[in-house]
């Protein structure tokens, strides 16, 4: 396995329970707003991509025919199958796998959708391409994630102290990397939005499996302070008593092929 792909396992493996359980990002309230954004239909298949502890999955699932998920890390799998037995939900399922490799036949899946997982892959246009791949013709993507700043400078701060944070995370890609994927692959877009999310620093710190008094929380929370005069890492942060609050921009988009008409 690419070296990468380890460093994925290992950190998620590491922080399962941080990530799932003690530093949830994603509410029920805003898994449902990207459940209502996807507007499933009743004989929908789905298919999550690095779907980690199954937060859409189980979301989506109620309003489907069925729902599949994928993810390389066997930890956040077991807690997605516990967190589907507690919710006694019977038409989904949580399969190992790697995204440029889907083991699914072309054109098998209504909605092919991915949630914040392209900020760790190595080659995002091509996992694109074979959810395309997997996507029945009149089907629908949706890819979710954090969007990186326009600004040369700004991004290589914001990924640098990303990856700090979380070794396995490669870049988070701007709005207009990602408008250029769904052109390359000759996507339209059915809908977007941005979204602002804010976040504590500590709690943000926690789900990577960083607290005080690790060196490299001190390491981060420094650099975000430093930049933020002038914003010069994007994370709009602020001083909140002895924590900090970040915003991070959010990206969704619907898609589907472009007509030939």
């Amino acid at each position: 396995m690419p070296r990468h792909k380890i460093v994925v396992q290992r950190q998620f493996t590491r922080t399962v329970d941080a990530f799932s359980r003690t530093a949830v990002r994603d509410t029920p309230e805003i898994a449902a707003e990207r459940v209502a954004f996807a507007r499933p239909q009743p004989d929908d298949l789905v298919l999550d991509v690095g779907c980690g502890p199954g937060v859409f999955v189980l979301a989506v699932a109620p309003h489907v025919r069925y729902a599949r998920a994928i993810d390389l890390t066997q930890a956040m799998l077991a807690r997605a199958r516990e967190l589907q037995q507690e919710r006694q939900i019977t038409n989904a399922c949580f399969v190992q796998g790697e995204a440029e490799r889907l083991p699914y036949p072309d054109s098998a899946f209504d909605l092919v959708s991915s949630h914040f997982a392209f900020h760790h892959l190595l080659k995002p246009e091509t996992v694109l391409r074979e959810m395309l791949r997997v996507t029945k013709p009149e089907g629908r993507l949706m890819v979710v994630d954090t969007l990186g700043p326009e600004s040369d400078e700004k991004w290589e701060l914001h990924n640098q102290i990303e990856n700090l944070r979380d070794p396995s995370h490669v870049a988070s890609l701007r709005l207009t990397t990602f408008l250029n994927f769904f052109d390359n692959l000759e996507l339209e877009i059915i809908r977007q939005t941005q979204k602002r999310r804010q976040r504590s620093f500590n709690q943000w710190m926690r789900r990577a499996g960083l607290e005080s008094p690790a060196a490299r929380y001190f390491e981060i929370r420094r650099l975000i302070e430093e930049a933020i005069p002038g914003d010069k890492a994007s994370f709009g942060a602020q001083r909140q008593g002895d924590d900090l609050i970040l915003t991070h921009i959010e990206g969704m988009f619907l898609l589907r092929r472009k007509s030939s008409e």
